[in-house]
């Protein structure tokens, strides 16, 4: 992995036995702290045929700027849906299979955990593990922006382009109560490791109420993004250079033992942790399936 840093921007790209890719990502506009984590432009080709998307306490924008690409449905049979437009990807807590068979050009943006319901005029549990066409959630005006950006060859003005359409629609939006952007960032700083009884009584709230704002404007339980947040501490621990025990890198990570991590490998991933670790990551959110 090669990369280089400009003032907004950062290009890193990849050469490897897992194919041929370069990102940009651009960081976020001040006004956009708080919704949007990061804005990239990814181009190339994987040599591999699928890959696991592992749930993050994210949602997403993807733009397909380039040939059509696979959202695969589990099933007998499964269901291949392609995706060659506008979509957005809620928060998840299981793991989402993709292809792209013929190479990728994608502008992505990825809000924080609170951020899509600054955007999005819906409650947040409605969007949940599901994964559909922005078109059908904005209207028009999603598929007006993918043509901008189609008529647009530089990267760095596509960047510019997504970046001021965010800022039209989440800064001077919908407000997030101060209750759940508190209980987010808590969460996210603690890296999962607070219960939710514990952040209930920190705010001074029920646990039902907290749930019932978290369902209203995240999606996701305040216990389930925790755990997302505990299960990334591992992954993080894993790609470091350090080798531990399972059981050390549980207790590290605020499991109560190892057979709790296992549990949210297997819902998070679809593996154990053995058999998960035996996959390569292209990136600290994917894992090659073959």
């Amino acid at each position: 992995m090669q990369g280089r840093d400009t003032a907004q921007e950062q290009f890193q790209s990849h050469d490897s036995v897992l194919g041929q890719w370069g990102i940009v990502m651009r960081t976020p506009h001040p006004a956009l702290h708080g919704v949007v984590e990061q804005l990239w432009h990814s181009a190339g080709k994987v040599a591999y045929v699928r890959d696991r998307i592992l749930p993050r306490a994210s949602s997403y924008l993807l733009i397909n700027l380039g040939p059509p690409q696979y959202l695969i449905l589990p099933g007998t049979p499964e269901v291949r849906i392609p995706f060659d437009d506008v979509w957005f990807s809620g928060l998840y807590d299981g793991p989402l299979d993709t292809e792209a068979p013929h190479g990728s050009v994608l502008l992505g943006v990825a809000l924080c955990s609170i951020g899509a319901a600054r955007l999005l005029p819906m409650p947040q549990t409605e969007l949940c593990n599901r994964t559909t066409p922005l078109a059908d959630l904005l209207g028009q005006s999603a598929l007006e922006l993918r043509e901008r950006l189609l008529e647009t060859r530089a990267v760095t003005d596509r960047l510019a382009i997504a970046e001021h359409w965010l800022l039209q629609r989440c800064v001077s939006g919908r407000s997030i109560h101060p209750l759940v952007h508190w209980a987010t960032q808590r969460l996210a700083d603690s890296g999962g490791d607070l219960r939710t009884g514990a952040l209930a009584r920190e705010a001074g709230v029920s646990r039902k109420h907290l749930a019932g704002l978290f369902g209203t404007q995240v999606g996701l339980t305040p216990k389930v993004l925790a755990r997302v947040h505990r299960f990334h501490r591992v992954l993080d621990l894993l790609r470091s250079t350090e080798r531990l025990e399972w059981s050390d890198v549980a207790n590290r990570c605020g499991y109560y033992d190892q057979s709790h991590l296992i549990g949210d490998f297997q819902q998070f991933s679809g593996f154990a942790p053995r058999e998960f670790s035996r996959h390569a990551m292209p990136d600290p959110r994917s894992i090659v399936l073959r």
